[in-house]
Formats: C-alpha cells, sequence, structure tokens
C-alpha cells in the first residue's frame, strides 16, 4: 500500500511541518485528510474522493467513526 503522504522519507515533497499541519487541523476538526491520489481532478477525473488511508490507519475522529458506524469503509486501490 501506498500511504505516501505518511512514507518516510517525503516522498510527497511536503513542506517543513506541513504534514503536521494538516494533521493537527484534521484532528481539531475531527475530520479527516483526503487522499491526495483521489483528490478531483489530479491524477483521475473520474476518481471519486476518497479518505487517507494512513490517516485513518492512525487516528480516530469523530468523523470516521461517524462513517464507519453508518456506512462502514470500502477499500479501493489507488489509480495507477
Amino acid at each position: 500500500m501506498r500511504h505516501l503522504i505518511f512514507a518516510p522519507g517525503n516522498r510527497m515533497h511536503l513542506g517543513p511541518g506541513r504534514l503536521r499541519d494538516l494533521v493537527t487541523e484534521a484532528r481539531q476538526r475531527e475530520s479527516f485528510i483526503v487522499c491526495h491520489d483521489k483528490l478531483p481532478h489530479y491524477r483521475q477525473p473520474e476518481a471519486k474522493p476518497a479518505i487517507c488511508r494512513g490517516f485513518a490507519d492512525r487516528y480516530r475522529t469523530q468523523a470516521l467513526q461517524l462513517i464507519e458506524r453508518l456506512f462502514g469503509f470500502v477499500e479501493v486501490d489507488p489509480p495507477h
């Protein structure tokens, strides 16, 4: 699996502190981070937005708990 935003070695080339800021903001909002591969019109225009698996594996926000209880999660492979 490719959890690029959380991969060792900063494979996403994020600026210093950017990952920490993204995580802090999502956790403060009790929300989640959207998968960079699934951002609308980023790499695959037909791809639907998805939750970052790396974030969901590490954090249990209110939004993630609610989604899990109401709908469950569906694993999808990232587009190639």
